[in-house]
């Protein structure tokens, strides 16, 4: 009876144990490359960042395995050859992605050593999420190519080869999470020349009216910390679409305002002592 009842328990354990791995549900996150920057004539960087966004229903996402995978526009290079370095990261050494790579179109980015279960690291829910790279992609010629846009976009599943991929510890199992479509590009701005213009200037958006994107154009003849912000018509701030360091040049802002309903907005720019606002209309 004893031996009945031992077995009867450890049959109840095992189906604990087995309905608990079945239930156990995936961290969601969001993967977004942003801060695009041109430091230099001759080179940009731009910012890799991991956003946990369900944890409400999943409190911990613990980063295990990642690797990152980007096709881009070789005519940026122009003419020289390109260097892609990691610059910084938020994750400890041992998690961080390996082995930058220019592979003919293809940028790429190993993965990392595995840590083992209880060794992951717990990803960021909050703000942008956790730095997983800042990337430094530099050419051998004096620069940039100044009408060429770097075009960045992700590599991910179904492609055939390799392509970007995340894992998390689930129930301490290395576990797949990839969801491309929680895979995000965002270039803030984008510098369209290099040559110095002979004062600040801030231009007509383009279209105007838009829907539901336009491109907002301004003028830098120095190095400046720019901030540009978009107001509703009450003067109510509604996003800050860039506010960081900005070499001299010509630079461009595409705005996507799908979220936003028909109207009337304003978007200024604030540039050393130089500062104006101009309106634009949104029509669906």
């Amino acid at each position: 009876m004893r031996i009945k009842v031992i077995v009867s328990v450890f049959i109840l354990f095992v189906v604990l144990c087995i309905q608990n791995v079945s239930v156990a549900q995936n961290p969601t996150y969001a993967l977004t490359a942003k801060n695009f920057d041109r430091t230099a004539p001759d080179s940009l960087t731009f910012e890799v960042y991991d956003l946990h966004t369900n944890a409400g229903a999943v409190p911990v996402y613990q980063y295990a395995l990642g690797q990152y995978f980007f096709n881009f526009n070789t005519n940026i290079a122009n003419g020289g050859t390109l260097t892609y370095r990691i610059l910084d990261s938020g994750l400890p050494e041992n998690l961080r992605p390996r082995n930058p790579q220019v592979n003919g179109s293809v940028l790429r980015l190993a993965v990392n050593t595995t840590p083992g279960p209880g060794n992951g690291y717990n990803i960021s829910s909050t703000g942008n999420g956790t730095l997983i790279v800042k990337m430094s992609l530099k050419t051998s010629a004096s620069s940039l190519s100044a009408n060429e846009p770097l075009n960045l976009a992700w590599i991910n599943p179904p492609t055939p080869g390799f392509v970007t991929k995340l894992f998390a510890y689930v129930n301490n199992v290395s576990t797949d999470i990839t969801t491309s479509g929680t895979h995000n590009i965002i270039i803030s701005v984008n510098q369209i020349s290099t040559v110095v213009p002979e004062k600040y200037e801030i231009y007509q958006n383009y279209p105007n009216p838009f829907n539901p994107s336009t491109k907002i154009k301004f003028d830098l003849p120095n190095t400046a910390e720019v901030k540009l912000t978009v107001f509703d018509i009450s003067g109510r701030e509604l996003s800050v679409l860039y506010n960081g360091k900005l070499q001299a040049g010509s630079y461009e802002y595409k705005w996507e305002a799908s979220s936003y309903a028909s109207g009337v907005y304003f978007y200024r720019i604030n540039a050393g002592q130089y500062s104006r606002t101009m309106k634009m209309m949104l029509i669906k």
